[in-house]
Order: structure tokens, then sequence, then C-alpha cells
């Protein structure tokens, strides 16, 4: 019979492509984040940078009970609603019309990026890894600093060409339900299900 495959490799491509995105996105995002809402909103830089101090805070909370979230719903669905957690929140930094709006979106960007973080990472490729474990990790975790060398400069790029809609539009899933309840059935989304406030916030914005 033949031996049956091993993933592992293709475990770790998948997670130096998660950390690519993470990194990129959620940790050296931020700082970059920071200076288009301050130059947008003409808020202080002891305010937004408030914001983003906050954002690492929930992150730090949030990756203390990683493991146990892995526990109890799976590496994958954790993995998954952290990306769209940390999309959902980084296009609130840029709709943020108020400051508590600001923070109350650091709270998904700071609890979704952890989860593509270095402990999600050494959680997705650890069990497939005895001997050979620190090379799996090495690879894998060579995505964070790709993150910055790609995500950094395309962030400057797109903020200076179309401003944050650009760099929003740009960065994730969560953008088109945000942009899909702008519709003419945004009302109807609004008034019905279980997070009918967080819709019509979002309704009340502009993506323009």
């Amino acid at each position: 019979m033949p031996e049956p495959r091993f993933y592992g490799w293709t475990v770790v491509a998948a997670a130096f492509v998660v950390a690519v995105f993470g990194w990129g996105v959620g940790f050296y995002g931020p700082p970059i984040y920071l200076q288009a809402v301050r130059d947008t909103r003409g808020w202080s830089v002891a305010l937004v940078s408030a914001a983003m101090t906050v954002h690492f805070l929930i992150g730090a909370a949030i990756v203390a009970n990683l493991p146990r979230l892995h526990r109890r719903f799976g590496i994958a669905a954790v993995t998954v609603a952290g990306a769209a957690s940390l999309a959902l929140g980084v296009t609130g930094w840029s709709l943020a019309r108020e400051p508590w709006e600001l923070f109350a979106a650091t709270f998904f960007s700071g609890a979704g990026w952890v989860t593509l973080g270095a402990a999600g990472i050494n959680a997705m490729v650890s069990p497939w890894f005895n001997r050979r474990r620190p090379a799996a990790l090495s690879m894998a975790y060579n995505g964070a600093s790709i993150g910055g060398v790609i995500f950094s400069p395309l962030w400057v790029a797109l903020i200076g060409w179309g401003g944050f809609r650009r760099l929003r539009t740009a960065i994730s899933p969560s953008a088109r339900p945000v942009a899909a309840i702008r519709s003419p059935t945004c009302g109807k989304t609004a008034r019905s299900g279980r997070w009918h406030w967080v819709w019509r916030w979002a309704c009340s914005r502009r993506l323009g």
C-alpha cells in the first residue's frame, strides 16, 4: 500500500501566506493607518496613538486565550474568524468619524490580527512536525518579514493614491459586505438580525 501523503509542508506554505497577511495588515499596517487617520480626521497624534495601543493590548489579551479558543472552535475556524475580524477592524479605522468609533474598530483589528500571528502560526505548524519543527516554523515565520516588505510600501502607495478608501477596498473580503449594505436593501438589513446595530452604523457611513 502506498504511504499516506504527508501534508506538513503544505501546511507550512499555507501558514507562510497567513503570516504575510497577518503581519502585513495587522502589525505593520497600524503605524501607517495612524498617519492616514490623523491627516484625514485632524485628530491629535496622542489620540490616534492611544487607539493603536489599544489595538495591540486587545491582541495581547486574545493571544493569551488563543489555545483555549483553538481547542473549543478549531484552529481553522479561529483563523478564518480572526481574518474577518481584522478586515472589519481596518475597515472601521477608515470609516470612523468619531474617536469612539476608531477605538471600537481597534477591538476588531486587535483581536483579529493575533490569530494570524506567531501563536496562530505555531498552532498550525507544530502538530505536523517533531524533529524538523524548528525549520518548519522558521519557514512559516518568514512570511512575517515578507508581509512587512510587501504591505508597508503598498499601504503608503494606496493611501497616497486614493486615501483610506483605496486601502480598505484592497485589504479584505470584509469590504464587500460593507459595500453590499450600501445597496438599496441596506435599510431592511439594518433593521433585522442579531447584529442589526452593526449594520445600522455601517449604513450611516460613507464609503466614498
